[in-house]
């Protein structure tokens, strides 16, 4: 890492992490002071970007040693560390620190390494009672966003269970959401045991995700719930759950959304810049609705359904007091993005979403929906690849003018 005289940016940093550097800056961490590796390679394989919370990147790397060919999981990340530095490599250049880890070690999800451990892991299903001492378990890694959150699919026989490994007081929190949707019968993942401090281990929702029904809607459109069915779901939510922390809705942090999306694209600041504005005087002419219980984060992959109707949900780490058209936006934006993310998949989605949009526009602000839904597809832009994140910010420019059209246009 090279000395700099100008103050950094968190531009800097995702320069420096994926750019021509960061191959040295894996080397640097895996030898320390002496050594080396042999026919080092390094890829970028995601990139995470909170504004004012650092740059973690994660890379698939692979070397040469004496014991053969090595193949490992890295993370490279300018975030501060909360919970000291124990199993990192960390570099310091007197600017700027940079904290390198296997995966396994994230140091603020303590849980993560015995999470991973197929051995653990059988010992925590058989406590769960799911799970015989002689099963042979097999763990998948299904998503993993350094120093937030990771989730595994640990299956057993037959037995399939999830293992949410979360900051401990996080994990705390999210326990006492699934007790208490659990005791209002709703249809979300049960926790069966909570081993360690920071992992709870999930039942199975039952169904599949609305993303599967979406993509068999094109040869049988019975897979999928009418969209009042999904209003539905959301009224069916405790009352309980408005005690719980509120949290904050895409279109109320889109300053947030914005920073990372410009930083991701530098040459499309101004044009985020713009939207954003643009985004903000909508919100502020139309009304929000008032505050109701909330999933928090609902779109398709954390719906579940089977037969066309509607089973459950997941991913309940938000679930509290907001507003209901913020649910019905976050659903709208990622609907928005799917043709894009997979073409042959989803081809016929637009003209869904156009029918969605239609229903939930009668039900709240239609102008105030539109201009949430392109803050949505804001907060979509980063983390995603240069491509389609200029695809994103096309489609967040589609949706804030219609936004803007159905302000002027509508009676108020």
């Amino acid at each position: 890492m090279n000395s700099v005289t100008t103050t950094l940016t968190e531009r800097d940093d995702l320069d420096l992490l994926t750019g021509a550097q960061a191959q040295e800056l894996i080397r640097a961490a895996l030898t320390g002071t002496g050594g080396d590796v042999d026919d080092l390679h390094v890829q970028v394989d995601r990139v995470h970007h909170r504004p004012g919370s650092g740059v973690s990147v994660a890379y698939r790397v692979g070397y040469g040693s004496p014991a053969g060919q090595v193949s490992e999981y890295l993370v490279a990340s300018t975030a501060p560390s909360a919970r000291g530095d124990e199993g990192t490599a960390l570099l310091d250049d007197g600017e700027r620190q940079v904290r390198v880890w296997r995966h396994v070690d994230d140091p603020a999800l303590p849980g993560l390494r015995a999470a991973c451990d197929p051995a653990c892991v059988r010992e925590w299903l058989v406590e769960a009672g799911v799970s015989g001492p002689d099963a042979e378990v097999r763990l998948e890694m299904l998503s993993y966003r350094p120093t937030r959150r990771a989730v595994l699919r640990a299956t057993a026989a037959d037995t399939v269970v999830f293992l949410k490994v979360l900051p401990p007081e996080r994990s705390e929190a999210l326990t006492k959401r699934h007790l208490v949707l659990e005791r209002a019968g709703i249809g979300a993942p049960r926790v069966l045991v909570v081993p360690v401090a920071g992992v709870n281990v999930l039942s199975a929702a039952e169904g599949r995700p609305l993303a599967n029904a979406l993509a068999d809607a094109r040869l049988d459109p019975t897979t999928l719930p009418h969209p009042g069915a999904l209003e539905e779901m959301l009224d069916a939510l405790p009352v309980e759950v408005m005690d719980l922390p509120r949290r904050a809705s895409w279109a109320d942090r889109v300053d947030f959304h914005a920073a990372a999306a410009a930083a991701a694209l530098p040459e499309a600041a101004d044009r985020v810049a713009d939207l954003e504005a643009r985004i903000g005087v909508v919100l502020a002419a139309t009304p929000a609705g008032p505050e109701v219980v909330t999933h928090g984060d609902f779109y398709e992959a954390n719906i579940f359904t089977a037969g066309g109707r509607l089973t459950g949900i997941i991913d309940v780490d938000s679930v509290g007091p907001g507003r209901r058209i913020d649910d019905l936006a976050t659903l709208l934006g990622h609907l928005a993005v799917l043709r894009d993310l997979a073409p042959g998949v989803y081809p016929h989605v637009p003209e869904i979403g156009a029918q969605w949009l239609d229903h939930f526009s009668r039900r709240v602000d239609p102008a105030g929906l539109r201009a949430r839904t392109a803050a949505v597809v804001l907060s979509l832009v980063a983390g995603t690849t240069r491509e389609q994140g200029m695809s994103r910010l096309d489609v967040a420019a589609d949706w804030l003018a219609d936004a803007e059209s159905t302000l002027t246009t509508e009676p108020r």
